[in-house]
């Protein structure tokens, strides 16, 4: 009798706990605890990767676009009476495929942010109000039957209940291990990347190349007149396009870097560490619970 009657309380407990968790009580409670702390970095983290993504991004397509623009100009000028057709756009079909390329592996690391932000919540949904409840229920039944066709309940619980966490903190451990590693290895070649980058964007438009084109449909001949009177107008075309031309390898190297940086913060590492947690998942499974009668 007595140990009916410990079980019985064993048993509401744990029902009690099947409540609170799936009434978000437990999480609630989890919230006020260290691991409330690894939410808010988790969330910190995402919030601010996507920020920084978008900022990349945006400037990205901000030098694609002026790219896009100098690549049709072509100046034609007469220095001395000798014609002379200087291609701008020649020199820039390399990048401009870079940076299309950037552009995609900018638009997937959003996406894999955004997935993760809702993936954080699923987990919140599915960890504690779904699988920590009904393994709480499993758990008290399996107070008064141990076994059912052989399976021992209470192991079974104790596996789902340590699976719902795993579940419930994949995805806060995913950024927090991303966030580690962007600190450690990536911020520099981050912060000296975006900076180079935003420089070479400053130095693309002070050339004026991307505003050639405009000047000669305003005035073509009056620009031609004056290139042919003054050949040192068309030394300062070809010293730019030489700049141009020197940047271009700075710029792809600086756009290299980036795409490292993003793919690993936001591919590879999270793709890392969802698959070792799910490796972990599958080996809790794979242990078999105990059948003896």
């Amino acid at each position: 009798m007595k140990k009916n009657y410990k079980k019985i309380l064993i048993s509401l407990a744990v029902l009690a706990i099947a409540a609170l968790s799936y009434l978000s009580q437990i999480d609630a409670f989890f919230q006020k605890t260290f691991l409330g702390e690894f939410d808010k970095k988790g969330s910190k983290y995402l919030n601010e990767t996507i920020e920084r993504a978008v900022y990349t991004f945006a400037i990205v397509r901000g030098i694609n676009g002026i790219i896009s623009v100098i690549q049709g100009t072509n100046v034609a000028v007469s220095p001395a009476g000798v014609g002379v057709q200087l291609s701008v756009g020649e020199v820039l079909d390399p990048v401009n495929d870079l940076v299309e390329h950037f552009s995609w592996i900018m638009l997937m690391s959003c996406i894999s942010l955004g997935i993760q932000k809702v993936l954080m919540e699923i987990g919140i949904w599915l960890g504690f109000k779904i699988m920590l409840s009904f393994s709480m229920l499993m758990l008290s039944i399996g107070f008064w039957m141990p076994q059912i066709s052989g399976w021992d309940l209470k192991i079974w619980a104790y596996k789902l209940a340590l699976i719902s966490l795993v579940i419930r903190f994949c995805i806060p451990a995913v950024a927090v291990v991303s966030e580690n590693t962007y600190h450690l290895f990536l911020k520099k070649q981050y912060d000296e990347s975006i900076a180079s980058l935003e420089k070479v964007n400053r130095e693309i438009k002070d050339t004026g190349l991307a505003d050639q084109d405009k000047n000669e449909s305003e005035s073509y001949l009056n620009a031609l007149k004056k290139m042919y009177e003054n050949t040192k107008e068309t030394v300062d075309i070809r010293s730019k396009i030489l700049f141009l031309k020197d940047k271009i390898s700075d710029y792809a190297n600086y756009t290299v870097n980036l795409m490292i940086v993003f793919v690993l913060q936001t591919i590879l590492i999270p793709l890392c560490v969802l698959w070792f947690l799910s490796r972990f998942v599958r080996y809790i499974g794979s242990i078999r619970p105990n059948r003896e009668a």
